[in-house]
């Protein structure tokens, strides 16, 4: 469904990307609070985390306006954005498996390909030229990891909804500036790890998260 809602959104933003358009740059000062389980592969221990914090989101977008006034526009991070890591001691307890091994798990947690399709409508507000914003992003969360437990994850695309509220102001030479805050939520997925010489794996299933922060954006219309 969110697939279906997001190839309807681009064809919409094509369809209108013919008229002018603003392009620019964002800056997002982000938190994330995401919680997950590790299964341990054929001792099936359960190992549940959770990881909140802040990390710094770089972004470019292009948009153009609509017959109503609104924005329809399209936001991507360029490159994989970090927006978590991690370092902690683990021990794979099953018996059976050769290569076995305890230490520190570490490795990183990040953003890519990260595109973000989205509308700004103005409301009426005690802030001058404030909107409100919607959008549905599409992001593959990428892992980098080196575990002493010998296991590699793949990556997972997700599906996330988004909701804002900002302020625009526009300056004669036709440039701006945006401030938005924004929430998104972002389902969740499962992360399988590599098969090891006993045919077992382990698998992470990350829960649904919630990402929430600030952006600021600066832009020029032609």
């Amino acid at each position: 469904m969110k697939k279906t809602i997001l190839t309807t959104f681009c064809m919409m933003f094509i369809a209108t990307s013919a008229y002018a358009v603003s392009m620019g740059i964002s800056g997002t000062a982000l938190y994330y609070d995401a919680e997950g389980t590790e299964t341990v592969k054929s001792s099936n221990q359960k190992n549940t985390a959770g990881e909140n914090g802040f990390a710094p989101i770089p972004s470019f977008f292009i948009e153009t306006e609509s017959d109503n006034g609104g924005i329809i526009g399209m936001e991507i991070i360029p490159y994989g954005a970090k927006v978590a890591d991690f370092d902690n001691s683990r021990t794979d307890t099953d018996t059976d498996d050769s290569s076995d091994s305890s230490g520190n798990n570490k490795g990183d947690v990040n953003f890519k390909n990260h595109i973000t399709l989205y509308l700004e409508q103005p409301v009426s507000s005690p802030i001058d030229d404030s909107f409100i914003k919607f959008g549905v992003s599409r992001v593959t969360i990428e892992t980098d990891e080196s575990l002493a437990t010998g296991t590699t994850y793949g990556d997972e695309n997700v599906m996330g909804l988004m909701i804002g509220f900002g302020k625009k102001t526009e300056r004669e030479d036709g440039t701006f500036i945006k401030i938005v805050g924004e929430v998104a939520r972002y389902q969740g997925a499962t992360f399988e790890g590599s098969t090891d010489s006993d045919s077992v794996k382990n698998s992470i299933e990350l829960d649904d998260f919630t990402t929430a922060g600030i952006r600021f954006s600066i832009g020029k219309s032609f």
